[in-house]
């Protein structure tokens, strides 16, 4: 049979490794961004916007050469 502390003990470990494992994962995305670029016309203008985690940031204007 396993007492209080035992069970203490085991969830305090378990939860140790929870905190550790989202720690690691919450580095990793911080570390590693998802840019991204996507174009939009509208009319006769080209647009190129910069993206991060699908979130837009800034968007210009592209000249198109032929």
């Amino acid at each position: 049979m396993m007492s209080g502390v035992d069970k203490l003990i085991i969830s305090l470990v378990i939860a140790g490794v929870v905190a550790f494992s989202m720690l690691g994962l919450s580095i990793y995305l911080c570390m590693h961004p998802d840019y991204g670029m996507t174009t939009v016309k509208t009319g006769d203008v080209t647009w190129v916007c910069l993206t991060d985690h699908g979130t837009t940031i800034g968007c210009d204007t592209v000249k198109e050469y032929r």
